[in-house]
């Protein structure tokens, strides 16, 4: 048990110094200090969402919540970035440099996520190997820019990150092992990924659904193949996920409880509003507003296919040119994914692909993982993980093929999938190698 805990301890600080001299990589030219103040920062030439967090934080601090006329600020985003930079603000004063604080915070998470992926994957490869794949992600430009960078720190999506690849593996060892705790565990930190940022709730309810229809397929599939094994054999897994999402789903109750309270929605959030309102905006009126970027992503077509709607409001004109121009939008937006796939870290936010070798060779490799994902799920068909990753994979991408199609493209979008693939490509060629091994002996 000593020798144990002092083994994790080891490793634990080993993924700390690793993270740390990560950290110290630029992949963009402009970045604030990392000991840069509150109101240095406010005046710093980023785009606007990070600066809306630091005010916000800034205002929690002094009132312990939003202010009525900063309250649409938790309509467009849950709350809980805002409340980290406020608890940071209120306890270290506002001109704590909460860059360096947030680094040390990700570091953490980080380490912790680390610790996850490696105890899974010691299941399947030796215990060196075990330790290093983790790390492997942090190669590529995104993940160090998006997880460790201060621009990437300032957006604070890097949480949301970790938390859910921490939830992924949560619930794969939860899955194989039967331990209760961890699919719990799992569902804390999949509801901890959407408190920082909305998408995450979207991806939760995805994996509701698509575990319900999951339990169908598995009944339906014991039934007509007069197999009970099928349904024996992932009865472990059905349990984890159940608990998994029950759990996440009774955490995020209270914010929805909030919002039902207040605007008297369940939504997590309300950005559906504004993505319908700019899709039936026409492309001058949306550069009027500075609203450049919704139209070079694709956000602006329900206008496009159909001027007759063009400034109108009501969200069944924004589904019925979706529906009666489905094969159209879907060109237009499967255009614009190579642009916005490829284009280099060093330019962010801006879209120009330049031809940066280690960005578009980190990309390309990227892509490669995210096609191999799926073969390597295939060769793990008979694991116990099967049916986790089958799952997993089938909702995530699903969840992002509605929110690509319908919300306009912007280069973060992509940050998730892309660090997502490449976790996932890595664990599920661990499975798939242990198992070659496994038959070859």
């Amino acid at each position: 048990m000593k020798k144990t805990t002092t083994e994790r301890i080891a490793v634990a600080f080993f993924y700390a110094a690793a993270l740390f001299a990560i950290s110290w990589f630029r992949d963009s030219a402009i970045q604030p200090n990392l000991w840069i103040s509150a109101s240095d920062f406010l005046n710093f030439p980023t785009i606007n969402d990070p600066k809306t967090f630091a005010r916000a934080g800034l205002e929690v601090a002094d009132q312990g919540w939003l202010a009525q006329p900063s309250a649409w600020i938790f309509n467009l985003w849950p709350p809980g970035f805002v409340l980290l930079l406020g608890g940071i603000f209120k306890v270290l004063g506002k001109e704590a440099p909460f860059l360096v604080v947030l680094l040390g915070l990700t570091i953490i998470t980080g380490v912790f996520m680390l610790m996850t992926v490696r105890r899974y994957l010691s299941f399947y490869v030796p215990v060196f190997l075990a330790l290093l794949l983790p790390l492997v992600p942090f190669l590529l430009p995104v993940t160090r820019f998006f997880l460790l960078q201060p621009v990437g720190l300032s957006f604070g999506e890097g949480f949301s990150v970790l938390f859910f690849i921490t939830f992924t593996f949560l619930l794969l060892i939860a899955a194989r092992t039967g331990v209760v705790r961890y699919a719990v565990a799992g569902g804390v930190f999949l509801a901890l990924a959407a408190y920082f940022r909305s998408q995450y709730e979207l991806i939760a309810l995805v994996l509701s659904v698509g575990f319900l229809g999951l339990v169908v397929l598995v009944l339906a599939l014991s039934f007509l193949l007069k197999k009970k094994s099928i349904r024996t054999n992932g009865s472990t897994a059905l349990k984890a996920m159940a608990i998994c999402v029950l759990a996440a789903q009774l955490l995020m109750l209270p914010w929805r409880i909030y919002h039902y309270v207040d605007v008297g929605r369940w939504d997590w959030v309300q950005t559906q509003d504004i993505v319908i309102r700019n899709a039936l905006m026409s492309e001058e009126k949306l550069r009027e507003m500075d609203g450049g970027f919704v139209v070079a992503g694709g956000g602006h077509l329900a206008c496009k296919f159909e001027p007759d709607f063009c400034g109108k409001t009501e969200p069944s004109l924004f589904y019925k040119a979706f529906f009666d121009h489905f094969g159209e939008w879907i060109e237009y937006k499967a255009s614009l994914a190579k642009i916005y796939w490829f284009p280099t870290i060093r330019s962010f936010p801006k879209l120009l692909a330049e031809d940066v070798p280690g960005d578009y060779l980190g990309n390309s490799v990227v892509l490669i993982l995210f096609a191999a994902s799926f073969f390597f799920l295939y060769l793990i068909r008979r694991s116990s993980d099967f049916l986790v990753y089958f799952w997993m994979l089938s909702s995530f991408y699903a969840c992002f093929f509605v929110i690509f199609v319908l919300v306009q493209f912007e280069v973060r979008y992509f940050f998730l999938p892309k660090i997502f693939s490449v976790f996932v490509a890595l664990a599920l060629a661990s499975v798939a190698w242990s198992a070659r091994v496994s038959r070859v002996r």
